[in-house]
């Protein structure tokens, strides 16, 4: 193809290919291994034919073997990639040792949920294994990975060669679907995954490229057997391309009665042995190609396609409707462009991808004239992606698959036509063909680093403690094997809504045995007050590097923003925990500080955290002092209650922050007869010890709840007095009265009904 071309022409394409497979290579190294769409299926079925070299059989009962429901699949791709391993295992030093592992699921796994931080993958992973060069299994998957690179490199060369027949009038109409196809970011992920769908894909794209030169040409014997060889590699790729046999037969039927008539009496005798000829020159081929992989399903499985286990396996569609399915049409429009398995794009990234098909769209409008010169291979790319959305609306009405990717074996008529309309715009403003392409390229490169990478980047690994700065360093260990050097937390004050950053440093002593689970959470400082702010469980390294895949001597650094509930009952301290335990039975692991029992976690901190609405913690009617009383000019008094139960006075006091305290203060509650004699007290820090003073912010209000239990035989009228002091001096916070006066004994003093 490129030798037609001239100099500077032949270096640009090949340009455009090498930054393609640049791409590519980012996909498939950023790609979280076995992540992609039945890539696990897809790859197991390559390991099949490595070490059994049989084809795989999918059984009738029970479940399939490790290549799962994909055993059904043509063996074209699997064959040719199991070649493409053998020729390089001796260079690479591949291996499969490790093939038999089980991958575990993880069992919180936020896969496809929109904005999730963290385990978004939906297996394992092994950092170690997972790192250039990788090992193992991970290193064979990402070498299967650059042969479907490779396949997908034959795809854009198609679709830049395909458009340049169908429209050879229109040079910047080549680059711009070509540039479409190379910088598609969904295609560019399944280019960097393991698949069939990349062999189908190029075969196609090849076939209507001959079906362009034969619209241009006319029909040849070359042609018409490469036509039959294509549609037969295509069908022994995936099922779908065998669509490619009758698109190539009705081009050969259309071209046949293009050509000049002979007169009726003579038609048939001379014409039509032509046209069966050229029809046996793609059909034999195509059966001796296929047809024996045909013969095998219908033997195996009793269809000819292969697909009844699939089907028997699958979940099938209950109900379907127009509706539904015209419902369905944007989220295949996303796909189509990129949804990278477990992580998608938001979706402001499809937009400029909606803009470009409208510009396309209006390009092709005004370009309609030209284009109906050429209307044989325009209708051409038309009934090709007509003949493989009707096959895949066909799939989808059986299984619920809205996936654009199943749309890629017409990669080359969306791209050519994509291309023709935006060619329209390029012909006539210097540069702006320029300009598509480089949005087109900078859109590529925006799927892996801003949206693949951060949700499954791993957490960082040193080889030694001092390595890492640690800012609240403790000798603590959970069980035998694993040490907490120490933690980081960004604040101590938060407000609803905001985000705790935490960092955990951990050290690996030995081997963990399983994948424990990671427990992180808020929970209520207040004695005996067990509610929980925030629980947040998790997979070490937010699910990238489990416990179980841990390395002696690894020191992680796994950090956390979790994000403070928006509704909080009141401002109160809430302590921060961590807890590991098995996620199968739910035994925690014990925890030791210094060597003594720390309990079943680490307490890493306690943090401040506002209330929602303070209004709801107003004092009311009766119980409201107001003016209110200010003790230090920091915390004022703004209501009281008590009431008599059961030999106790219940004492509840309304406290507003007006300035930071900066240290801890104790609220004393004393009981006074009518001699003002002491006879009972309530001294203790605000909330039992669960929100010290040194924590409260201004503006804070405080619900403090007493009980003060009294002696028998406590009668008379009795009085209660309350104040602050400081529990190392003994000092108290000076008292101002309603008349701004200061109180005696820095006390408020309230008489008990």
């Amino acid at each position: 193809m490129t030798g037609c071309l001239p100099r500077t022409r032949r270096l640009a394409l090949v340009g455009l290919l090498a930054l393609f497979l640049v791409l590519a290579t980012l996909y498939n190294a950023i790609s979280t291994p076995f992540e992609a769409p039945d890539e696990i299926g897809h790859f197991y079925y390559v390991v099949h034919l490595l070490q059994t070299g049989q084809l795989p059989v999918v059984p009738a009962v029970g479940p399939p073997p490790n290549y799962e429901h994909e055993g059904i699949q043509p063996p074209l791709y699997y064959g040719s990639a199991s070649v493409f391993v053998r020729a390089l295992s001796g260079i690479l030093a591949l291996d499969l040792e490790d093939a038999g592992a089980p991958l575990d699921v993880n069992p919180h796994s936020t896969c496809a949920q929109p904005g999730a931080r963290y385990n978004v993958n939906y297996f394992e992973r092994d950092a170690h294994n997972n790192r250039f060069p990788y090992q193992g299994r991970v290193r064979v998957l990402h070498v299967l990975r650059v042969w479907s690179s490779l396949l997908a490199l034959a795809t854009v060369a198609g679709v830049y060669a395909t458009t340049l027949l169908a429209f050879p009038e229109s040079p910047w109409s080549a680059w711009l679907a070509a540039g479409i196809a190379a910088f598609t970011p969904g295609f560019l992920f399944t280019a960097g995954a393991v698949r069939n769908d990349n062999l189908v894909t190029a075969l196609a794209t090849w076939g209507l490229y001959l079906v362009m030169l034969i619209l241009r040409d006319g029909i040849r014997w070359p042609q018409a057997l490469a036509l039959g060889i294509l549609a037969g590699l295509a069908t022994l790729s995936k099922a779908s391309g065998a669509l490619l046999l009758p698109m190539s037969l009705l081009a050969i039927l259309v071209i046949w009665l293009s050509q000049p008539r002979l007169p009726s009496s003579r038609r048939l005798a001379k014409e039509l042995p032509s046209l069966i000829g050229y029809g046996c020159l793609v059909l034999l081929p195509f059966l001796a190609i296929a047809g024996w992989w045909v013969y095998r399903n219908w033997t195996l499985y009793g269809d000819l396609t292969g697909t009844r286990p699939m089907l028997e396996a699958l979940p099938l569609r209950q109900q379907v409707s127009v509706w539904l399915l015209i419902r369905e049409i944007p989220g295949v429009f996303m796909s189509w462009w990129g949804v990278f398995a477990c992580t998608a794009p938001p979706p402001g990234f499809y937009l400029p991808y909606l803009l470009l098909c409208l510009v396309a769209l209006a390009g092709t409008i005004a370009a309609r004239q030209r284009l109906w010169r050429r209307w044989p291979q325009v209708i051409a790319l038309a009934a090709w992606l007509v003949a493989v959305f009707a096959a895949y609306l066909y799939w989808n009405l059986t299984i619920h698959a809205p996936k654009g990717r199943l749309l890629y074996p017409a990669m080359v008529s969306v791209a050519v036509l994509l291309g023709r309309g935006l060619g329209y715009w390029a012909e006539r403003r210097a540069g702006l063909g320029v300009v598509f392409l480089v949005l087109l390229c900078l859109g590529a490169i925006a799927g892996p680093f801003a949206v693949m990478a951060p949700p499954v980047r791993l957490p960082e690994i040193h080889s030694s403690p001092a390595d890492v700065d640690v800012g609240h360093p403790f000798d603590g260990r959970f069980g035998e094997d694993i040490a907490l050097l120490g933690y980081d937390l960004d604040a101590t004050s938060f407000e609803p809504g905001d985000e705790l950053d935490v960092t955990l440093y951990w050290h690996v002593l030995a081997q963990p045995p399983d994948h424990y689970t990671l427990a992180i959470q808020l929970v209520s400082a207040e004695p005996g007050d067990t509610a929980t702010l925030v629980n947040f469980n998790t997979w070490t390294g937010g699910g990238t590097y489990p416990t179980g895949n841990w390395h002696p001597g690894d020191v992680i650094v796994d950090n956390y923003q979790l994000d403070i509930p928006e509704d909080v009952a009141r401002a109160q301290g809430w302590v921060v925990r961590a807890i590991l335990f098995d996620g199968t039975s739910g035994a925690r692991l014990p925890f030791t500080v210094g060597g003594q029992p720390g309990g079943d976690g680490a307490t890493l901190g306690l943090v401040r955290v506002g209330a929602s609405d303070e209004a709801t913690l107003l004092p009311q009617g009766d119980n409201r002092l107001d003016p209110p009383v200010v003790f230090g000019e920091a915390v004022a008094l703004e209501g009281v209650d008590m009431a008599r139960s059961q030999g106790n006075l219940h004492v509840t006091l309304w406290w507003r922050s007006l300035a930071q305290l900066g240290q801890d203060y104790i609220v004393f509650v004393h009981v006074y007869d009518a001699n003002r004699d002491l006879v009972a007290t309530a001294d203790g820090p605000p909330l039992g010890g669960g929100f010290p003073s040194s924590l409260w912010e201004p503006g804070d209000r405080v619900l403090d709840e007493r009980v003060v239990p009294l002696s028998e035989g406590t009668e008379g009228p009795l009085a209660v007095g309350v104040g602050w002091y400081d529990p190392v001096t003994g000092d108290r916070l000076g008292a101002t009265g309603a008349d701004g006066w200061p109180l005696p004994d820095d006390t408020f003093i309230i008489p008990l009904p």
